[in-house]
């Protein structure tokens, strides 16, 4: 009988702590940078906060790899991943903006990682991980409210009453009248316009300073496609008579001297995309009224596309770290 101390990591756990690794170190070479062109003292501190909590996660992950003899991912390291001595990419708003991004991703990430986890290091880590992003979260919120930095999604009236659906016209919304948006429907047009806003600044930056011709225009292309999504989403909400969030275009800046490596710009890239054709899919779920579920249909197709792309430049130039995977039996087999 196996007990606590020599039960094997199952792949869902194993998956999750390589997932986690390797974000955390790209984040924190991108903190660290962060951290040393921001002059704002009451953002500053968050940056640290993010920095110190993603340090500490990856250092979790190491014990767990070292009692396990378990590789430990190449990842990413300030040496060659990082340029110090480039300018400030984006303003300092942004990069508070930037680390409440991550951390209301972290949050989702860790959430699906403790569900699935069996082990109870590997619960106790994800566990500990939720906690942490879920104050830096708060932290950042705060800060953010505090100067006027963070557009709140409208307001809907306060229901007096409960009602049920009556007609299957609930559920239409190509021809004729259609009923207002409801309260889910409005809160993923909201999150998804916010994510893509936060996504395309990133992407500008990463743009206009790449070294490579080939990554410079994917990132341009994604920046193109996110803010394609957020004119779809705000066209349909200004159609509603709801108010739309702002851009964040003008937090980057103008210097083109590269702060970090294609390899990190196209794995942060492809990180975002994931992520974000996992919330059009929860989004493609639960909204009701057919013609708004058809967007996130050809959102989700245009950034599997573009994901696939991505993948293959990283592919083609030696960039992708390949996550463990199961053992080709019949392949050994073969070569035996």
């Amino acid at each position: 009988m196996e007990t606590e101390h020599n039960i094997r990591l199952t792949s869902p756990e194993i998956a999750s702590l390589w997932t986690t690794y390797m974000n955390n170190s790209m984040s924190s070479c991108m903190l660290k940078y962060f951290i040393e062109k921001t002059q704002d003292t009451d953002i500053l501190p968050i940056l640290e906060h993010a920095l110190e909590i993603a340090e500490e996660i990856m250092e979790d992950i190491k014990a767990i790899y070292e009692k396990e003899n378990h590789a430990i991912p190449v990842a990413f390291n300030e040496s060659e991943d990082v340029n110090f001595q480039a300018p400030a990419l984006y303003s300092d708003s942004f990069h508070l903006r930037f680390v409440h991004n991550m951390a209301r991703h972290g949050m989702t990430s860790y959430g699906a990682s403790f569900a699935g986890s069996t082990r109870s290091d590997v619960r106790e880590l994800n566990s500990k991980a939720i906690d942490l992003t879920r104050k830096l979260y708060n932290e950042s919120l705060q800060v953010s409210l505090e100067k006027g930095l963070y557009s709140r999604a409208a307001s809907i009236p306060i229901p007096d009453k409960v009602e049920f659906v009556e007609k299957q016209g609930y559920l239409t919304g190509w021809f004729g009248e259609r009923r207002p948006m409801n309260s889910i429907e409005i809160m993923h047009f909201y999150n998804n316009m916010e994510r893509n806003a936060v996504g395309k600044a990133l992407l500008l930056g990463f743009a206009q300073t790449s070294s490579s011709k080939e990554v410079s225009n994917y990132m341009v292309r994604g920046a193109h496609i996110a803010n394609k999504v957020i004119e779809m989403l705000a066209g349909i909400l200004a159609e509603e008579n709801l108010s739309q969030s702002p851009t964040l275009d003008s937090e980057v800046l103008h210097s083109t001297t590269q702060p970090f490596s294609d390899k990190l710009m196209m794995f942060q890239v492809s990180m975002l995309i994931g992520l974000s054709v996992g919330y059009y899919g929860v989004a493609l779920g639960t909204v009701a009224r057919r013609d708004l579920g058809s967007k996130f249909v050809r959102i989700t197709m245009e950034a599997v596309q573009y994901a696939e792309d991505g993948a293959n430049i990283m592919i083609n130039h030696g960039w992708m770290e390949k996550p463990p995977a199961s053992i080709d039996n019949i392949e050994i087999a073969k070569r035996k």
